[in-house]
């Protein structure tokens, strides 16, 4: 069934509406009527808001219709929502012109810096607007967002779900590219990876995508601001508390522009899920695919058992493993932890019995 989208190019020159109902159809189309002279096989397409590789038909799938695309052709490379709004505010919208400073300084000035002129904007907020909730009540806060996002609970809820099934699709993507996957006997490896996917997913979604995270009006144990919408920065990975003294805070329920600039904000892996979970994941799979494991309970050595997939689940998408953090204190070096190769011998799985 085919579904309708919007699509741009990176530069937001163009946006066309293409209906579709597959990756490879919604690419060529949109190829098409934007006028791109190359081949559509050098072309790719990412969520505009957020800047997520759109890599197969599944992730595509799980977006709902009129979602914003930016198709990129050659060398070109993806300019997110932000940059784009910031230029859009410069252009069109006069009294924002010294929030849209203010953020671009902040981007681009001496990392040490950027907190001292992100604190400056956010003072010069409006706070009156914080606590209104409904679109009609607060109209400009949900400009450029879907019309199904009624009121900010809902779509603040919204950006946790994105960035967590990009997480999945992030997993997905680099287990699917494995020789494990498109070159084992009989099948076997696919199958392993294709069941991990699968527990996973469930998982994810019997959470909920883990939304309330961002929802100010969920339980106090759930979601990671105050009742007012701010937020505050973890700090770095390895660090208890953010160094910044309560500087780092954000509310992206007072304005717009500063729900735009939260997306710079990033939910960290501690554990960080490319150069650990995921090649961890791998070789737990290529364990059980040889029939040489370890079993993470009883420590014996079985050539039969499974994946502890909760264990993988906590590490990629809950706040055991996640921390929110300013972008100064998002490090982006080698993180000096690593995930593990979790698996159970069929007795230990069989039993129930689960790690805590």
């Amino acid at each position: 069934m085919k579904k309708g989208y919007k699509v741009a190019d990176v530069k937001r020159e163009k946006k066309i509406g293409v209906a579709a109902e597959n990756l490879q159809e919604l690419i060529e189309k949109s190829c098409k009527k934007l006028g791109f002279n190359v081949r559509c096989a050098e072309c790719r397409l990412y969520v505009a808001e957020d800047g997520t590789l759109v890599c197969d038909d599944d992730y595509l799938g799980t977006l709902p219709p009129q979602t914003l695309f930016v198709l990129l052709k050659g060398d070109e490379r993806m300019v997110t929502d932000f940059d784009h709004y910031y230029s859009l505010i410069r252009s069109t919208k006069k009294e924002y012109i010294d929030t849209g400073l203010a953020a671009k300084e902040f981007l681009t000035t001496n990392i040490k810096e950027k907190f001292k002129v992100f604190q400056k904007y956010i003072a010069a907020a409006d706070d009156a607007r914080t606590m209104l909730s409904e679109r009609a009540q607060d109209p400009t806060w949900f400009e450029g967002l879907e019309p199904s996002e009624k009121n900010k609970e809902i779509s603040m809820c919204r950006r946790v779900k994105d960035r967590m099934r990009g997480y999945f699709y992030k997993t997905k993507s680099a287990l699917q590219a494995s020789d494990l996957y498109a070159h084992s006997k009989n099948n076997h490896g696919k199958k392993l990876i294709d069941q991990f996917l699968t527990d996973l997913k469930r998982l994810l979604e019997s959470s909920k995508y883990n939304v309330d995270y961002f929802n100010r009006k969920a339980d106090k144990k759930l979601r990671l601001c105050s009742e007012r919408g701010a937020f505050e920065c973890g700090g770095l990975w390895n660090s208890i508390t953010c160094t910044y003294n309560g500087e780092h805070v954000i509310n992206p329920y007072r304005s717009r522009e500063e729900r735009i600039i939260f997306q710079t904000w990033n939910l960290d892996h501690k554990i960080e899920l490319s150069r650990s979970i995921i090649p961890k994941i791998l070789g737990a799979i290529e364990g059980l695919y040889n029939g040489h494991i370890i079993c993470l309970l009883c420590e014996n050595h079985s050539s039969q058992g499974e994946l502890e997939t909760d264990r993988y689940y906590l590490q990629i998408f809950t706040r055991e493993n996640l921390k929110l953090v300013h972008i100064v204190c998002h490090y982006k070096g080698r993180h000096d932890v690593e995930s593990g190769a979790y698996t159970l011998c069929q007795k230990c799985s069989t039993q129930g019995i689960k790690h805590n």
